[in-house]
Formats: structure tokens, C-alpha cells, sequence
């Protein structure tokens, strides 16, 4: 029989990295699926984590990687999600390996995508003296 979880989260940025801990710490089976296409990539700092202000992206991944790893009831998934979709109670999830994957609940934290306005050598600006805060 497929293992089924308890919660699948599709995005492992800031706020599925934290459900993922929460759920950890309630001991909950939980996969986490991140496929390290962060939105952030080009930051140099992110800011409005108690703690945490200032840090570097990837240094904040890092910590939160070793926190949630402390918990063994969470699996950490580099996955893209490419279709869920519902089968009575169950969700099953498919990725673009296509693996199968069910869970019981879903949490999607994508985040945003940010669409730039097509300005010459807006790229080599963007992250560094040219921002985007929501």
C-alpha cells in the first residue's frame, strides 16, 4: 500500500518551510516538495523574519532545513508539483518525474512570480539596486 500523508506542502519558501516545522513539531507525516526555484534567488537580503532580519536567502534556507530536519516525520521533497488533483479524500499529487505522492491535506505556498516590465538590462538591476517588496 502507497504511503499516504498526513499534509503535502507544494513550495518551500519561507511559509512552507515554517508549516513544514509546525507540522513537524505535531508530528505529523508531512512531504515537503521545493523545486529550489526561489523567487528570492536575487536578493541580497530578506527582511521581516523576527530573528532572522537582514539574513541572506540562503542562509536562511540552510537554518531551516537543519530545524525541520530535526523532526523525522517531515520529508523534504526536490520535486516540482505538476498536477493535484482529488480522489474522494485523498489528494494525489504528481510530479514532473511523474511520482505519484497522496495526502490527506495540501497546503500550496507558491508565493508570487514576479513579472518584470520589458526595460532594457532590467535584469542587471533587479535584486540589486532595483527591488520588489508585496
Amino acid at each position: 500500500m502507497e504511503k499516504v500523508y498526513d499534509c503535502a506542502i507544494i513550495g518551500g519558501g519561507p511559509a512552507g518551510l515554517n508549516a513544514a516545522l509546525i507540522l513537524g513539531r505535531a508530528r505529523r507525516n508531512v512531504i515537503l516538495f521545493d523545486n529550489n526555484n526561489a523567487r528570492n534567488a536575487v536578493t541580497q537580503e530578506s527582511h521581516g523574519f523576527l530573528t532572522r532580519d537582514g539574513i541572506k536567502p540562503k542562509k536562511f534556507r540552510e537554518i531551516a532545513h537543519k530545524e525541520i530536519a530535526r523532526y523525522l516525520s517531515v520529508i523534504c521533497a526536490k520535486r516540482e508539483v505538476n498536477s493535484v488533483s482529488r480522489k474522494k479524500s485523498i489528494f494525489e499529487l504528481v510530479t514532473s518525474k511523474r511520482e505519484r505522492y497522496q495526502s490527506r491535506t495540501i497546503i500550496i505556498s507558491t508565493g508570487l512570480k514576479d513579472v518584470l516590465p520589458s526595460i532594457d538590462g532590467i535584469h542587471d538591476y533587479y535584486g540589486k539596486s532595483l527591488f520588489h517588496c508585496p
